[in-house]
């Protein structure tokens, strides 16, 4: 029974080191999949009154075959005011590359009338809108405050360090407690 205990804490230790690079990660902007979907949060009114501003919203990794006219996808922007942040909006038009053969899209934010100036090639797609995310809101609030560091070493790396000092703690303990068990 206290071998489970013990691969239970371990497994616990594990997940929650998972969890603090998640959130590290996430705090600088680099939010990761998770089985195949990504939390993210929009933050303009384009797609209004589809996706509000400040909403969080999933989206999933998407094949190419997969996109449809009227699907809501998450791309690496092109235009010149956001270039090489991601942009969600709806795909407006698809069409295909003579040379390549490869899909495009024309996309276009809900809020909009025109479509977007830019197309948007396959390998710029990071997903596909899946829904949003309840509370989400407060999620994000939660990852911006612990996005600075003083706070994430506050809240979450000093807390860690000394379980984790704890767990160092009981094993050096069980090791030298068993030993003196068989010396006796």
């Amino acid at each position: 029974m206290k071998r489970i205990a013990n691969i239970l804490e371990i497994i616990f230790l594990l997940i929650m080191i998972l969890l603090c690079v998640l959130v590290f990660m996430a705090g600088r902007g680099n939010v990761p999949y998770v089985f195949g979907y990504r939390v993210l949060q929009v933050v303009t009114d384009s797609m209004q009154p589809t996706i509000p501003s400040q909403t969080c919203i999933i989206i999933k990794k998407a094949e190419k075959e997969d996109i449809k006219v009227g699907d809501i996808i998450t791309f690496v922007s092109e235009s010149p005011e956001i270039k090489g942040f991601l942009n969600t909006h709806r795909v407006h038009e698809m069409h295909y590359d003579e040379a390549t053969g490869e899909p495009y899209y024309i996309t276009i934010g809900d809020a909009s009338s025109e479509p977007d100036p830019y197309f948007v090639d396959y390998e710029q797609v990071v997903g596909t809108y899946v829904g949003e995310l309840p509370f989400g809101e407060l999620l994000f609030k939660a990852i911006r405050f612990l996005g600075d560091q003083v706070n994430y070493f506050v809240v979450v790396m000093l807390p860690l360090f000394l379980c984790f000092m704890s767990y160092i703690r009981q094993l050096f303990k069980a090791l030298f407690g068993r030993e003196e068990d068989a010396n006796e």
